[in-house]
């Protein structure tokens, strides 16, 4: 399949107003508060950082430990991390309104970040944007560790509320996949039947594979993944082998991300967690901290640092919580990793919890890589 290569002439404007738009509009990114331009958001996916502009694709700065030999194994970069026991680094897309899909994955394809969040919790659900965003990062690689793409996942706005709900909107994840994705991250994960159905019927093809645990359900995906083929670099038959979810099948290319953000997601926790197929999960503190302080926590007349809400007592319950159950269970544990030494979400001490997935900026994600000496290119 042969898409042609987009005259760029104009990128520069283009990514001008999406640097505009950024500071206008803010990121959304896994467990945010969603608070808008100017006020601070939750480690754990949820931009900590505040609002900001787009950060630099890559400055090229390499772990001391790093191989220059090093060959892919895998289409998902992110995988290929965690089987080497490495954490992964990933921040916001940087698409937003006035932002050129195609020419902001073109930029993208030489980030810092192991993984890219495209945010359509709150942002929109554009499947075409979407699929210039993934042409482009194909058309800008390959990445300087040899993959194709770094490893792309989405948050959407369909939530985990209940096994109805999820068959009826089961097609929204089919789309997303369909666009050359390498997975999906649900918010608001309250209720293990509905993650049950996304799972296993939603991400996957209705095949039996040799070795693999039969499941309750079978997939949904049907025989039209030649964009997402496409994007992966193989042939669809290729493709329909390799899109499965790992770790459940050892081969599969695809995760599974839960957001444990509320309440009611807290009381179905370990049931969610356990359910076979996910990949990772996080405690989601900016939502999380709606459901436990409700509008106490944003009075009108000041703001409270995040940092200060991240140590509250109840906080800490639940992201122990998720923690524990992603350590009883092999799933990774996502969460803030701040370059700040004084942060509760400093990276080192992130990783030193068993945090394997982080959000933050290239500067954490250099002293990450370095403190535990990472093989692979950046």
């Amino acid at each position: 399949m042969k898409i042609t290569r987009r005259d760029l002439l104009g990128t520069g404007a283009a990514l001008g107003m999406g640097m505009a738009a950024n500071t206008v509009l803010g990121q959304e990114s896994a467990g945010g508060a969603g608070q808008g331009a100017g006020q601070q958001r939750g480690p754990a996916g949820g931009g900590m950082y505040g609002t900001r502009m787009m950060a630099p694709a890559n400055t090229h700065t390499q772990p001391s430990s790093v191989d220059w030999n090093y060959k892919p194994r895998r289409v998902n970069k992110a995988i290929e991390l965690w089987e080497d026991g490495q954490p992964v680094y990933y921040d916001g897309s940087g698409l937003a309104p006035g932002v050129d899909a195609y020419a902001q994955g073109v930029r993208m394809a030489q980030t810092y970040m192991d993984a890219i969040n495209v945010e359509m919790e709150h942002g929109a659900l554009d499947f075409m944007q979407l699929r210039e965003f993934m042409r482009g990062l194909v058309d800008g690689g390959p990445t300087r560790s040899g993959h194709r793409t770094p490893a792309v996942f989405v948050e959407t706005g369909i939530i985990g509320l209940d096994p109805e709900y999820m068959r009826a909107n089961s097609w929204v994840l089919e789309q997303l996949l369909d666009c050359g994705i390498h997975g999906i991250h649900m918010c608001h994960a309250r209720n293990a039947g509905a993650v049950k159905v996304a799972t296993q019927m939603a991400m996957r093809y209705p095949f039996e594979r040799p070795g693999i645990p039969k499941l309750d359900y079978q997939g949904l995906r049907g025989s039209s993944a030649g964009y997402a083929a496409y994007i992966w670099g193989v042939d669809t038959n290729k493709y329909n082998h390799l899109a499965d979810l790992w770790p459940l099948n050892p081969k599969g290319e695809m995760i599974f991300g839960v957001k444990i953000e509320d309440t009611y997601a807290d009381a179905d926790s370990a049931q969610t967690i356990a359910l076979p197929g996910i990949s990772m999960a996080e405690w989601g503190p900016g939502d999380h901290s709606f459901w436990l302080y409700g509008l106490s926590i944003m009075p009108e007349d000041r703001a409270i640092p995040f940092d200060e809400t991240l140590v509250r007592p109840e906080m800490l319950k639940v992201k122990e919580n998720v923690r524990e159950l992603c350590k009883k269970n092999h799933v990774m544990f996502l969460n803030g990793g701040s370059p700040d030494p004084n942060s509760p979400a400093y990276v080192l001490t992130a990783i030193k919890e068993g945090s394997m997935v982080l959000e933050g900026p290239e500067a954490a994600a250099i002293i990450g890589r370095e403190s535990t000496k990472r093989k692979m290119p950046v």
